[in-house]
């Protein structure tokens, strides 16, 4: 393999394989819930996957021909990366929705009156009246 291309190959494998390290990273947070620190990781990922598309490019333009020794590794690595990435839009997907549920029982909860009935239990009332005497 040539020199010229060896070097972007190799730059471009290590970067994949950092994103895909991010990726993980990723999805452990979605898994745990911890969604506040997915802000920096997504700026971190961004960033890295603009690094990703140069590199790409800087080996296309040094030997367009995919016939080159590690090919199938970086192959194999961007397809791992797609798949995670898959999994964790779906689990953005999923946080939303249950967000959306939330937030809907609550703005329902809100717009009903608590009252207590004979029996000491609660009972939602039929909604607010603001301004009533």
């Amino acid at each position: 393999m040539p020199l010229s291309v060896a070097a972007p190959l190799r730059e471009e494998f290590e970067a994949l394989q950092a994103f895909v390290g991010l990726l993980r990273r990723e999805q452990a947070l979605l898994t745990e819930g911890n969604i506040e620190a997915l802000p920096l990781l997504t700026a971190e990922k961004s960033a890295l996957a603009g690094r990703l598309g140069q590199l790409s490019g800087d080996r296309e333009r040094a030997a367009p021909t995919p016939g080159m020794e590690g090919w199938q590794s970086l192959v194999d690595l961007a397809a791992e990366a797609r798949a995670l990435n898959e999994t964790n839009g779906k689990l953005i997907a999923l946080r939303m929705q249950h967000n959306q549920r939330a937030l809907a029982i609550l703005m329902a909860a809100a717009d009903q009156d608590v009252v207590y009935g004979p029996d000491g239990q609660q009972r939602m009332g039929s909604g607010r009246s603001f301004g009533s005497a």
